[in-house]
């Protein structure tokens, strides 16, 4: 307010609120992302951003270590590093990309994204106590995101931390080198529901009351229809997100009274998925806790190069 320049207890309690976590986190989340000012193709992906507004606002004003596989001309890490105003930002391309960087905090390394050798250089150099945040915008190819991710994953990527995995949908995609057209399954819950009145009057018929090898025969007939499996599309990184899921069930996977011992918790606190998006946030607590926000919404071939 003008006119109180002379009262340093008055200025120092201002900054000191101005600069309180609460009004950072406050200030963080009016942040916006707009990837039209960048060489980017996220610009084309709206949802996305909205995705990560709400992702990252709570660590816009953090000195956090990002890590993005595959960056095509760099443009992305340009807007990490002018969102992240703290931030390291590290990327990695199997082309060599120049950024012209007078911050000094991008680091772009050339490979690709399934070489540990060199995602383990990328995190001694930059993020030596690990990422905060990890995206895979690279080849999405099924076995080459699995390898990089669980590597990352378990060995880089700081409990807390989030690993967001872009265009998953490419296993949809018939010309993909991994991807398949999607055929729609046949509904096992539809069969289920057009058998189930034949079932019902065979059961509830007076002449099997007294023939209990009959009624045990269509009592099986039943429960093969319950246990028959649900089938899925399994075609590359479009299967590999579905083994995800297996890991975000590993509570009940290894489950000591149904499941397979040794019984463990899943690795993943969280695990979202939307459109073009899954972003899994890995258990234990972050070096900096932050209040919980929301993430997303609930419900191009190589090996190191986002398209």
């Amino acid at each position: 307010m003008k006119g109180s320049a002379g009262a340093p207890e008055q200025d120092d309690a201002l900054h000191a609120y101005q600069d309180s976590p609460g009004q950072q986190i406050r200030h963080a989340m009016q942040k916006k992302i707009d990837p039209h000012l960048y060489r980017t193709d996220k610009a084309s992906y709206d949802d996305y951003f909205r995705n990560y507004e709400r992702l990252f606002a709570p660590l816009a004003d953090r000195k956090i270590h990002l890590l993005e596989l595959g960056i095509s001309h760099g443009g992305s890490l340009e807007l990490w590093r002018d969102y992240f105003r703290k931030g390291t930002i590290a990327g990695i391309d199997i082309s060599e990309i120049r950024i012209d960087d007078p911050s000094g905090r991008i680091h772009v390394y050339r490979g690709l994204q399934q070489d540990a050798a060199l995602l383990d250089r990328a995190r001694a150099e930059t993020a030596p106590d690990g990422f905060d945040i990890i995206i895979d915008d690279c080849s999405h190819i099924g076995e080459f995101t699995a390898m990089s991710f669980w590597h990352l994953f378990d060995n880089h990527l700081k409990p807390g931390g989030l690993f967001v995995i872009e265009d998953w949908g490419a296993g949809y995609m018939k010309g993909w080198p991994d991807g398949k057209a999607y055929v729609p399954s046949r509904s096992v819950t539809s069969m289920r529901s057009r058998l189930r009145p034949y079932v019902e009057k065979v059961v509830l018929h007076p002449s099997v009351a007294g023939r209990p090898l009959v009624k045990k025969a269509v009592q099986a007939l039943m429960n093969r229809l319950v246990t028959m499996k649900i089938r899925s599309h399994m075609q590359g990184i479009v299967g590999f997100v579905k083994q995800l899921v297996d890991e975000a069930g590993m509570d009940d996977i290894t489950n000591p009274e149904w499941g397979t011992p040794p019984a463990r918790p899943s690795k993943f606190k969280s695990m979202t998925i939307s459109h073009g998006q899954v972003v899994i946030e890995k258990a234990g607590e972050p070096r900096e806790k932050v209040p919980r926000h929301s993430g997303v919404k609930k419900r191009k071939a190589s090996g190191g190069r986002g398209i």
